[in-house]
């Protein structure tokens, strides 16, 4: 497994302390009480900086910490489960990776610098008001004058929009003969580098969560720049927009995985010691199974967020599909778990006391932000919908490969590059075109002691269920496109045409997605994690689900629901995260770092 991942997931844990402690930057009363007052959590934002978060954004070769993308996703896990407060506002830092996509060695080196000296809070501007996800209509100009561009118009929502040093935006460069995809470029403008005219903060929006985010916009009204602001070249904007919506779409996982972690661990922690009926509450049948499927949830979204983290590495070219699939799926899964979880918790969910009660209902308010930022879920599924044909077309023509590198968690990684993502990955994603080698594999292996031959029948089943249904998702991909093709045209001023059917064909598959990967990562890691792993009850589980996010009482067997159970409780008691791997967590009663401790990024 890659244990410096993990080991830098324990030292940051340890660098924040125990969110239980009050006195801690990151605690969760804290954050309840900033969240009351709508007040940015700044302390904890400092405590983050100075363990060098901002050094995980920067690739090697430019001096940074930036060696793996599984790095970010733990580091960003270890703040999402203290505050999402904390997670979204410095999870920012991630914009400047767009330098690295789209900018020359100069800006490369130039940014790299700045990040790396501390400070630096970017902000993404590419919505407006009256546009929201379709970037293509933005009215927001750069006009080209004298080696300088003129900046005009206002971006919103925005987080960080009024409290940022640095501005990550698209602006319309070219006229009316511009081909529409050719109009905007994109810019990385440092405040203090304005030549003239205004730049102006606009007032925060009230939401329904983040309620300590600078939720907000930013204006510009003439505000000169120099040309050497812009990334990439002139009319290239919407390209590199998109681009790095796929490595943020990715990153998103972390997030979901950090407020999934909370919401379980609060409630587990509360029903088990609530005494009910003359005994634990989470011994009455219907919560145990409420709480082993939760758990089931998380580790199927772990399975998906890791195998998307070494896919960056190792299949860059294909995320125009991949990321789609990541972001909604895990989202998914953690957001299902939150209705669950909240019924399951009964009247207490309506409470706003100052106990971990009230810190699930923060999660759940935050958490609900991961399917709605960087592409909301429909617009991923409309991307991926589009996406589809390709996808059909490639199907079942990926030469044989050897699948390792993607699954097994020990093996070493080629060096992640962001500027080899690409906008169309002509129909290819590694874990659908692996998933006939998987079934291979599956059929090779023999009983032991843990996973007998019936639970290796049994998913050696499943394993062929999902081949048929692989193909029978892109067989109708074609049927949709020919029936939509008859229908006659339905009245309408939207340009958006997309086919519901696609949609639908576009969940069922990043489901499907999350069913592979997860397949993938066990039988390629059974060899070396624990028994609860290897024995696969929890897969079987998994796979049995028609989507996988989706779970009802009575679904999991008895055995498997205290099977689930038993290691959530477990892994509760040990201080550990919620995972497949042992992860340890901050010791608890333990005070976070101070100023005369130096991190493992300095």
């Amino acid at each position: 497994m890659n244990n410096s991942s993990i080991a830098l997931a324990e030292a940051f844990e340890d660098w924040l302390g125990d969110p239980a402690v009050a006195r801690n930057s990151l605690s969760f009363s804290g954050a309840l009480e900033l969240d009351e007052r709508d007040e940015l959590p700044s302390a904890g934002i400092d405590q983050v900086r100075a363990f060098g978060f901002n050094r995980y954004f920067v690739p090697e070769r430019l001096g940074g910490d930036l060696r793996a993308a599984e790095d970010i996703l733990m580091l960003t896990r270890v703040i999402a489960r203290r505050d999402m407060n904390v997670a979204v506002s410095e999870s920012t830092q991630v914009w400047m990776m767009l330098a690295w996509v789209g900018g020359n060695a100069e800006q490369q080196e130039k940014y790299a610098a700045t990040v790396l000296r501390g400070g630096v809070v970017p902000c993404l501007a590419y919505s407006e008001p009256g546009h929201g996800a379709d970037l293509a209509a933005n009215r927001f100009t750069a006009a080209p004058d004298g080696g300088q561009y003129v900046l005009t118009g206002e971006k919103w929502p925005i987080n960080r929009g009024r409290t940022s040093t640095h501005v990550v935006l698209l602006g319309t460069t070219g006229d009316e003969n511009t081909p529409a995809k050719r109009l905007q470029s994109m810019f990385l403008v440092d405040r203090s580098d304005i030549v003239s005219g205004e730049v102006t903060g606009v007032p925060r929006v009230p939401t329904y969560g983040l309620r300590g985010c600078d939720i907000s916009g930013i204006a510009f009204d003439g505000a000169r720049v120099d040309a050497s602001a812009r990334l990439g070249e002139e009319g290239e904007g919407l390209e590199l927009a998109l681009r790095g919506l796929l490595i943020t779409r990715t990153f998103c996982t972390g997030l979901s995985l950090g407020t999934g972690d909370t919401m379980l661990r609060s409630v587990a922690g509360f029903l088990s010691d609530r005494v009910l009926y003359d005994g634990p509450a989470d011994e009455i049948p219907y919560v145990t199974e409420s709480l082993a499927g939760a758990y089931l949830n998380l580790l199927v979204a772990e399975c998906e967020s890791l195998v998307a983290m070494r896919g960056l590495h190792l299949y860059t070219e294909q995320f125009s599909i991949w990321a789609n699939l990541a972001k909604v799926q895990v989202a998914r899964l953690v957001d299902f778990n939150s209705k669950v979880l909240a019924r399951t918790l009964g009247a207490r969910y309506f409470m706003r006391a100052a106990e971990h009660v009230g810190t699930f209902q923060k999660m759940l308010r935050d958490g609900a932000v991961v399917s709605v930022f960087d592409g909301s879920e429909p617009v991923c599924l409309d991307s991926l919908a589009l996406q589809l044909p390709a996808l059909a077309k490639a199907h079942g023509h990926t030469p044989d490969e050897d699948w390792r590198r993607l699954y097994d968690l020990r093996a070493e990684l080629p060096a992640f590059e962001p500027d080899r993502v690409s906008v169309f990955g002509r129909g290819r994603d590694a874990t659908f075109a692996s998933l006939p080698a998987l079934i291979d594999r599956l059929a090779a292996l023999t009983p032991s002691a843990g996973c007998d031959a019936d639970r290796l029948a049994g998913l050696r089943g499943r394993a062929e269920e999902m081949r048929h249904e692989l193909d029978a998702l892109l067989a109708r991909v074609q049927e949709v496109r020919r029936e939509s093709a008859g229908q006659p045209a339905q009245p309408s001023a939207s340009a958006k045409s997309t086919p519901t059917g696609l949609i639908r064909v576009a969940e069922e598959l990043s489901s499907l997605h999350a069913k592979i990967a997860a397949l993938g990562v066990w039988l390629f890691n059974r060899d070396h994690l624990d028994p609860f792993f290897a024995d696969g009850e929890w897969l079987a589980a998994a796979l049995a689900r028609r989507q996988v996010h989706h779970y009802e009482t009575g679904d999991l067997d008895p055995s498997a629901s205290q099977a689930l159970f038993t290691r959530m409780s477990s892994q509760r008691a040990a201080n550990t995260f919620f995972s497949i791997r042992p992860t340890r967590l901050a010791e608890p009663g333990a005070s976070e770092a101070g100023p005369d401790h130096t991190s493992n990024a300095a």
